[in-house]
């Protein structure tokens, strides 16, 4: 079988799709018939939800329908029943479970998709249909093993590398994501199935159901979670550290006796801070007070803005904002704002 890779962009973050095929001559009759069904796999270390676009087995003729969601751990494949030799195409996004957002894996043929598990037409436009649109990457219809892949490329080791995406998403220490079944990865797998009172010997289906939905509980308590206990509505950013830069972004906005959890992620060697303004009534915004020997200065825009360089904020037509630090102790964090956080801004306009 050959294989070919085709780049997919998510993220910030470079991702692939690899396909695996027999030849594509021309298949003879015979072939035809006898051809194996098409299978979609997971290669990544990522649980993955996959839509397909293409015409189901036994309805030739008729036109094209969309279907998701299939949930597809690590190293498994599922089969596809669409007509032999047939059109079809393919996208896939993580699962929402996992800590750091979305990842997708897409293409440049729009077809809709839905939040939930969804049947949708081609024919009718998405928004007829209530639906979003996803760019579905089209696949040569003789294909029979079709794999999501990351730039490591897992490949049957794919099946360890989720355990150990799991364990990082339930804030277990994993040192990286290799797919190589060693001794740390065997003692803090045991460790987090002892932790939930659960045996050892269970089988790796039963792993990976533990896994996932205590990552999916895990997920609501990690990260910064900004309040709003003032009298006004605040915009609020965040900056970290985000591989080899520091990055500030914002604004939210969070109206009164509300709550944002803008950042999703374990906050362990983060260097994580946050900042926010608060409306005022005569226009002029009052900005969070930080001693100035605590914060950090930042550089922020007047509108929806994402920074990696924080000198000469003036010169890039930014501000510099100090902002204070995150606690880094735990996992996740619940920060507060009220009326007495907030002092009068110098400079107004800024969200």
């Amino acid at each position: 079988m050959t294989k070919s890779t085709a780049y997919l962009l998510a993220a910030g973050l470079l991702f692939f799709i690899g396909f695996s095929s027999a030849a594509q001559d021309a298949p003879t009759a015979a072939e035809t018939i006898d051809q194996p069904p098409w299978e979609v796999c997971n290669e990544t270390s990522f649980v993955l939800n996959i839509a397909v676009a293409g015409i189901p087995k036994g309805q030739a003729g008729q036109a094209m329908t969309v279907r998701g969601w299939q949930n597809l751990r690590p190293g498994l494949c599922h089969i596809v029943d669409i007509e032999k030799g047939t059109p079809r195409f393919v996208y896939a996004r993580s699962a929402a479970l996992h800590q750091g957002g979305v990842r997708e894996w897409k293409g440049r043929h729009e077809y809709c998709v839905s939040g939930e598990d969804f049947t949708a037409k081609t024919d009718i436009s998405c928004a007829l249909q209530d639906m979003s649109v996803a760019g579905f990457l089209q696949v040569v219809p003789t294909e029979r093993h079709t794999a999501f892949t990351e730039p490591d490329d897992f490949g049957r080791r794919s099946e360890t590398a989720g355990l150990q995406r799991l364990l990082s998403d339930n804030n277990y220490d994993i040192k990286r994501i290799d797919g190589r079944p060693g001794k740390r990865t065997r003692t803090t797998l045991n460790k987090f199935l002892k932790d939930q009172g659960l045996e050892t010997n269970i089988t790796t289906a039963a792993k990976f159901t533990a896994l996932e939905q205590a990552a999916t509980k895990a997920k609501q308590s990690v990260g910064i979670k900004i309040c709003n206990k003032s009298s006004a509505r605040i915009w609020a950013a965040l900056a970290y550290n985000r591989e080899a830069a520091n990055e500030a972004r914002g604004w939210w906005p969070i109206d009164m006796g509300n709550c944002a959890h803008p950042f999703r992620e374990n906050l362990k060697n983060r260097d994580a801070h946050y900042y926010a303004r608060q409306e005022n009534g005569d226009g002029a915004d009052k900005i969070l007070h930080v001693p100035t020997d605590k914060g950090t200065l930042y550089c922020v825009g007047a509108s929806t803005f994402s920074a990696l360089q924080h000198e000469f904020c003036q010169d890039r037509g930014y501000i510099a904002a100090r902002f204070l630090p995150v606690p880094v102790d735990k996992p996740g964090v619940v920060i507060g704002l009220q009326d007495s956080d907030f002092r009068l801004a110098p400079v107004s306009g800024l969200r």
